[in-house]
């Protein structure tokens, strides 16, 4: 077989990149009526051998798919030659035929197809219904559990949406449309059945509820008529509540439960009945009853109120007035669903109302006045120069706190409200000015951080043009350029609000590109200068490899890396084919080394073509004499004919392969073969391999003749010997007639050999005497006539 040189294939590979994009255009069309029908053709037999395959049950996924890539693959070939069927009578006949093929075969693919994924879809459902309906039954016994009643309809709901699902498939099968309709009516009833389960748990959950709130509330009740107090009153009015509220929550179920719409009913009447009770307790008790608790912290309060109504309260007096305001507050609170009830207690916490009023306004008029006091502060702060960051935050926080005041003062009150319109103002201004010097900080700032960001990344390109940079130092002043750019991104906002910072960032835009730009051109040379020194390297050391595996004594590893160094240097050429175009020196460089390239590629098939010609004949020589040489000294007849086959094939192919190579290449008739440590011509070896190969005839043929001997008419006359040993004449006589026959067969295919003496157990017999004595014991068994 002529091998291929590696210029060929290289011609090959730039001829066929040259002409890539005008061949894939005709890719798809037939070129030939002859072509077309050879597709159609083969499309056919494709197709009708993948249908074949679905035919069995269940079909296999992967021989569906296979079909429906033929149903296409036939669709394919009969597009490609269309333009053939008005050409050729033939033709026509044989598309004619096999769309006919394709659309019934399309039909049945699509059928097997539907088939399976019904057959799928229905496995699924059974798996997902038996658990369902084994869940379903078990919730009718006893209280399942929210946690189960969830579960279940959860699983009602995956279920519902697999059939969903299948829906599609009923039109294709009327017994899987039956079977879904049933599947759907199964889950409409356990749908059913879990409303209904759930209605009459929720029912009983929630009379049991109600139970224990009514309860509750007689309870209550009772308490506080004995003996009244604010705690009794309160506890009762909580019960009330508490009663109502469960009402509210259970009124769904009346329409849906006529028992738990009864005890609604009842539990309703005993709240209205409670109200009644807890008026007439109240009327009861009186209004003397609120002020012993109340009257003492009223007095409080109204000295506070006459404290506050001075210019400039000391700071004791305002504590006293905020802690009088809050007790009186709360005990209002408290008493304040009694006042529902009584008109008279009602006027009286009317009557403290306004005092409490009274104060809390002053003390909020003076609370407000100091949180604007604070902003005022906080924002002549932020007009300073230097501003910092903690001191927008200072004002920030200031007009929060200011704001809040304004959400907690009674805005309406006449002597709040000027004090109150301020405030708002005040808000409205200070945000604007906070707005407009923190944009002018901002601008400043950013201007400030694209500064620094260019200063820094002209320093570390300029540092990398000066000398040999590392490829840290290179990263570092691409990550210093982008630097700039993220600087810039975070300060985008300002582009469109300050017409200089638009200017000033558009000119460090255009800074980046010509940084970016000088250091693709440092990188450049740097990898046009490393890559001429490691192909300079990688093409001394590929000629050093070159020149082992021409050797006499070459390896086949040794031909191997030299081989894959030779590709190393081709993908070095691939690698850096990008810097051929970027820079004139090292195109210069790869262009003579590729031409140095070509040279070793040619050495190297030279190399392996003798590598494989010493294998087939010098090497191949002494493996065969080995063989041979242990053929002679193994006992084992077997072994030793599988070694003398194989020294004589070696032996063969020394001579039949070396002389076929030589003549190919007739460069390799001067190459030298190592035989026995000594150079040899090829000529001589093939010369030696047939002369051993003629010597090594005999004894194959001998080997060949005992182990037929042995293996055949000995084994038939020991087995005949071990039957007459048990009595078993009939299974003997087989066995001699074997042993006869064999014999027979030996005498006449090696004729040399009937005298031949051969080893049983442990005396000398020819074939023929073998025979006779098989023949003489034959007859002693045969019966007489």
């Amino acid at each position: 077989m002529v091998r291929t040189s590696r210029l060929v294939l290289l011609g090959f590979f730039i001829l066929a990149s040259a002409g890539a994009s005008a061949a894939s255009a005709q890719a798809g069309a037939a070129r030939s009526i002859g072509e077309a029908s050879k597709r159609v053709e083969r499309a056919r037999a494709d197709l009708a051998t993948a249908v074949q395959r679905i035919e069995v049950e269940p079909p296999r996924n992967a021989d569906l798919d296979a079909a429906l890539a033929a149903v296409e693959a036939l669709k394919v070939a009969l597009d490609a030659g269309a333009s053939f069927e008005t050409e050729d009578l033939e033709y026509a006949k044989l598309v004619l035929a096999a769309r006919k093929q394709l659309r019934t075969q399309r039909e049945y693919v699509d059928e097997r197809r539907a088939k399976v994924h019904i057959h799928e879809y229905r496995r699924r459902i059974d798996g997902a219904l038996a658990p369902l309906n084994e869940r379903m039954a078990k919730l009718g016994q006893g209280d399942p559990g929210s946690k189960a009643m969830d579960d279940a309809r959860a699983a009602v709901d995956a279920l519902v949406k697999l059939a969903e699902e299948g829906r599609p498939l009923k039109s294709q099968d009327p017994k899987f449309s039956t079977y879904l309709t049933e599947v759907e009516a199964t889950l409409a009833r356990h749908r059913k059945t879990l409303d209904e389960r759930w209605l009459q748990l929720s029912a009983q959950k929630q009379r049991g509820l109600l139970d224990e709130s009514r309860k509750t509330l007689a309870s209550s009740l009772t308490e506080v008529g004995k003996a009244w107090s604010d705690e009794k009153f309160a506890a009762t009015d909580k019960a009330v509540a508490a009663l109502q509220k469960q009402l509210e929550e259970g009124r769904p179920l009346e329409a849906q439960d006529k028992a738990y719409r009864a005890e609604a009913e009842k539990a309703r009447a005993e709240v209205t009945q409670a109200r009644r009770r807890m008026d007439e307790l109240v009327a009861q008790a009186g209004v003397s009853r609120v002020k012993v608790e109340l009257e003492p912290a009223h007095e409080e309060l109204r000295a506070s109120a006459k404290a506050l109504r001075v210019k400039r309260p000391a700071p004791e007096q305002l504590s006293e007035a905020k802690t009088a305001a809050f007790v009186v507050r709360k005990l209002v609170d408290k008493y304040e669903p009694q006042a529902a009830r009584s008109q008279a207690i009602g006027q009286y916490l009317a009557e403290v109302k306004n005092t409490l009023v009274e104060v809390e306004v002053a003390l909020q008029v003076r609370t407000l006045d100091a949180a604007r006091a604070e902003v005022v502060q906080a924002l002549r702060n932020v007009e300073k120069r230097s501003v910092t960051a903690e001191q927008f935050e200072e004002a920030k926080t200031a007009m929060v706190v200011l704001e809040k005041t304004l959400e907690t003062v009674h805005v309406k009150n006449p002597a709040i409200s000027p004090v109150a319109a301020d405030a708002r103002q005040l808000l409205r201004d200070g945000r604007a000015t906070m707005e407009r010097r923190r944009y002018e900080v901002d601008l400043q700032q950013q201007r400030a951080k694209v500064d620094e960001a260019r200063k820094n990344a002209v320093a570390l390109v300029t540092q990398v043009q000066k000398e040999t940079p590392s490829e840290a130092q290179l990263q570092a002043a691409e990550n210093a350029v982008k630097q700039i750019g993220v600087v810039l991104e975070a300060g985008a906002a300002l582009v469109k609000k300050d017409r200089d910072y638009a200017l000033y960032a558009k000119e460090s835009k255009e800074r980046m590109a010509e940084l970016n730009d000088r250091i693709t051109r440092r990188k450049i040379v740097l990898a046009a200068a490393d890559a001429r020194v490691q192909l300079a390297s990688r093409l001394a050391a590929t000629k050093e490899k070159l020149e082992v595996a021409k050797a006499i004594s070459a390896t086949d590893a040794e031909v191997e890396a030299a081989s894959k160094s030779v590709d190393e240097i081709m993908q070095m050429f691939e690698t850096h084919a990008a810097l051929e175009r970027q820079d004139a020196s090292y195109a210069a460089s790869a262009e003579r080394s590729r031409a140095d390239w070509l040279k070793m590629v040619e050495a190297l098939e030279f190399a392996k073509q003798a590598r494989a010609l010493r294998r087939l004949t010098g090497e191949a020589l002494d493996v065969a004499g080995k063989a041979a040489a242990s053929a002679a000294s193994s006992a084992d007849l077997r072994k030793r004919r599988a070694l003398y086959t194989s020294a004589a094939e070696k032996l063969k192919a020394c001579q039949d392969e070396g002389a076929r190579m030589v003549k190919e290449n007739a460069g390799l008739a001067a190459v030298d073969v190592l035989v026995d440590g000594v150079p040899t011509q090829p000529q001589d070896v093939m010369a030696q391999c047939a002369q051993k190969a003629e010597a090594l005839q005999a004894p194959l043929k001998r080997v060949d003749v005992e182990l037929r001997f042995q293996e055949g008419q000995r084994k038939a006359y020991d087995a005949a010997k071990a039957h007459l040993s048990k009595g078993r004449k009939k299974e003997a006589l087989s066995q001699l007639n074997d042993c006869i026959a064999e014999g027979r067969i030996l005498e006449n295919r090696y004729p040399d050999f009937k005298a031949q003496k051969f080893d049983i157990g442990g005396a000398s017999m020819s074939m023929l005497e073998l025979v006779q004595v098989c023949a003489k014991e034959r007859k002693a068994l045969q019966p007489s006539p």
